[in-house]
């Protein structure tokens, strides 16, 4: 039955990603809507309840709050250790998660996973802590199942390769993603090297690792020293105080929370300084369909900081929601982007920033860049509105109230006054000081938040389309420097995507054919047939393909012995089968399957109309970038000549869909260099990092019948 469920699931799984890449998801159509509230009265009077609290000898703190609303009960384990640097052996963290709850002293990984299935309880652990959560009457034995695998963890190596490997293929997976990119680099300029903010997993870095370093940061770091065990639900108070003494008394605290990475237990780090000027900081992504843009600056900002309410309502006022300036002015009135935000974090232990984000169409970059700078400026000099301070009070005054009802909050709040050393009254008189906060108040905390002057602007796609825009902004009446980055944040100079004057398509073309086998070779081949293999979630999908030299094409892929779609290309018409139903190919559909039906598309360019658009990167190789037509364009390599990249684009319904592929490990066939792995990205296509389809066999001139393609 368990094999016929998880045939079924796949199967579903499989044929959602492949109607995905099919089919696109009709635009949603947007339309203005009154946003205003209603004015804020008196702020209302809260009551705080507080969940019951006692600190157990091993300094473990124990919290529980009673809720009989549902037969449900949930704990989280929070150890609020001070900020650990990875340094070498950065991903660490991220392999303690996937390794904990494999088992432990009392349970193998199967004994341990079939009765947390059977009760029907959730149990997860990370390097610093974890969760679970039962029906009331599993309450007991969840909490001590949860216990047994915080406390006894059992490490093993085979489990620990195996996670260790997926975190690799991810970090290769997630190499290309463009906001990936951006987020690993805004932080490097920000915060610099040597700080935890920084820090960025590396497939070098995950390679350091070894099951003994797992074992010795679970040693060192998982202790009660600071940590804090959070009860809610349908439960006995007196009960669970016992139980859990009971279940945590032997978890030994530690006198010295002494470092494995040779620091003491602060690992001290240097906090970041604010820029000393404003400037843009350039990432290049060739595969970006889209820019982003972030406007940062490093803030030290605290809960407990005295303008913490106004710099709240000046940030919700600028780019908290849909209601805010940024989103109104960059989406509704300029048309710029879907959305535009910001957000002004706080942290008890380190600096962190303040970020105005959005993504736009290359066309725009340099204006919304610009309008994003006159919305903070005129946040810093001019006083909000009654109206604004007044809708950004009444949804604070709405939201709080509401969430009081809820025992989660209370429990958070209650952590929150203990973890970030704010007064015992801080939620009782959050209102009330909320309340307070004055339109000049809001213009003091954009001064100090929202530094114009000082700001990192980090602009991260396809900069080769957008560099002179970008080296010729002015804002605020000065010129900005512009400083170009790698991926991984590093400072480079200016990309150069110049191109010698004898090269040309025609010649691009040339050698991309010569490299292959050559114009005869080429000619002489009557069809290819491919056979390939993908690995979706542990499930093989597998793809056969095959077309002529007469226009003819078939693409059909199949799983667990079910064909799950299919494309038919025969000469000016055809169609995409989808469980069973055909769709023809639309005009679009048919002038690109015209062009990639061919054998080796190369020999039939129209050297006319093809234009070489420039250098570009692939995958770290520099490339010419030929343009085919308006929709497409087909990267060569300009070391080897290899094709490594297409692009196509196309619109539909007012979304444009960008789909990308990789050649990769050209092979020898019948003298022809043809390529063995081939991966497939889009967005209709649900997996980071696409489909890899690896060639299990590749035949040249295998005979074919018109009735192939019907």
């Amino acid at each position: 039955m368990k094999k016929n469920l998880k045939y079924i699931f796949m199967l579903g799984l499989i044929k959602k990603l492949i109607i995905l890449s099919v089919i696109t998801v009709s635009s949603t159509l947007y339309s203005q809507v009154d946003r205003t509230m209603p004015d804020a009265g008196p702020a209302p009077v809260i009551k705080f309840n507080e969940p019951f609290t006692k600190k157990l000898s091993n300094n473990l703190t124990l919290m529980v709050v009673v809720n009989k609303k549902l037969p449900t009960a949930s704990a989280t384990l929070i150890i609020d250790n001070p900020p650990i640097l990875e340094k070498n052996l950065s991903g660490i963290k991220d392999l303690v998660t996937a390794t904990m709850g494999k088992g432990n002293k009392f349970q193998s990984k199967d004994e341990f996973i079939e009765e947390k299935d059977f009760m029907g309880s959730f149990l997860s652990y990370n390097s610093s802590g974890g969760s679970f959560s039962s029906l009331s009457r599993y309450f007991e034995r969840t909490m001590t199942m949860f216990a047994q695998g915080a406390i006894y963890p059992v490490f093993d190596k085979d489990e620990f390769e195996k996670e260790k490997k997926k975190l690799i293929e991810a970090l290769k997976i997630d190499e290309k993603n463009s906001a990936s990119i951006a987020r690993r680099v805004e932080n490097v300029i920000a915060y610099g090297d040597g700080h935890p903010s920084s820090e960025f997993t590396t497939e070098a870095s995950v390679s350091n690792i070894n099951i003994d370093n797992i074992k010795e940061f679970y040693n060192t770091y998982f202790k009660p020293n600071n940590a804090y065990l959070v009860v809610i639900g349908d439960i006995d108070l007196e009960k669970t105080i016992s139980l859990s003494e009971n279940l945590f008394s032997e978890w030994s605290y530690s006198n010295t929370l002494d470092s494995m990475f040779g620091q003491d237990s602060e690992n001290e780090f240097t906090d970041p300084e604010i820029s000393s000027s404003t400037k843009i900081h350039v990432v290049d992504v060739p595969n970006a369909a889209n820019v982003e843009i972030n406007f940062q600056n490093v803030v030290d900002r605290k809960t407990s900081d005295k303008d913490y309410f106004s710099a709240n309502v000046a940030n919700r006022v600028l780019g908290a929601g849909p209601e805010s300036r940024l989103f109104s002015v960059i989406r509704e009135e300029k048309g710029y982007a879907y959305g535009a935000y910001s957000g002004l974090p706080t942290n008890s232990k380190r600096k962190t920033k303040f970020q105005a984000r959005t993504t736009v169409r290359t066309e725009v970059v340099d204006s919304a860049i610009v309008e994003m700078y006159n919305q903070l400026a005129i946040m810093r000099n001019n006083p909000i509105t009654d109206e604004e301070l007044s809708n950004v009070k009444s949804g604070y005054f709405g939201s709080f109230a509401m969430s009081m009802e809820e025992p989660t909050t209370i429990a958070n709040q209650a952590l929150s006054i203990r973890t970030e050393n704010l007064p015992d009254d801080f939620y009782k008189t959050f209102l009330s000081n909320l309340n307070e906060v004055t339109k000049d108040d809001v213009i003091e905390s954009s001064n100090k938040f929202f530094l114009i002057d000082n700001a990192q602007i980090v602009v991260t796609g396809k900069i080769r389309d957008i560099m002179d825009k970008l080296e010729n902004i002015s804002l605020g009446g000065n010129e900005i420097e512009v400083v170009y980055h790698d991926n991984y944040g590093k400072i480079i100079g200016k990309p150069d995507y110049s191109i010698d004057s004898s090269i040309t398509a025609e010649t691009v073309v040339k050698n991309y054919i010569d490299a292959i086998g050559g114009k005869e070779k080429l000619s002489k081949v009557s069809s290819i047939e491919t056979k390939a293999t993908s690995n979706i979630q542990g499930t093989v999908l597998e793809m056969y393909s095959i077309k002529n030299n007469q226009n003819q094409s078939l693409m059909e892929m199949s799983a667990m012995g079910m064909t799950i779609a299919k494309t038919v290309f025969n000469k000016f018409q055809g169609y995409n089968e989808v469980n069973g139903q055909r769709i023809p190919l639309t005009e679009v559909e048919l002038e690109q399957a015209i062009i990639n039906s061919a054998l080796f598309s190369e020999l039939n360019f129209d050297f006319s109309l093809v234009e070489l658009v420039g250098t570009s990167d692939v995958e770290g190789d520099k490339a010419y970038e030929i343009k085919v037509t308006d929709n497409k364009s087909v990267f060569y390599s300009v070391d080897t000549g290899l094709k490594l990249k297409e692009v196509e684009s196309q619109e539909v319904e007012g979304n444009l869909i960008v789909g990308e592929t990789y050649y990769r490990e050209y092979e020898e066939v019948e003298g022809i260099l043809l390529p063995k792995v081939i991966n497939q990205v889009s967005a209709s296509i649900p997996i980071p990092g696409g489909i890899t389809f690896k060639a299990t066999s590749i035949k040249l001139n295998v005979e074919t019948k018109e009735s192939d393609f019907n």
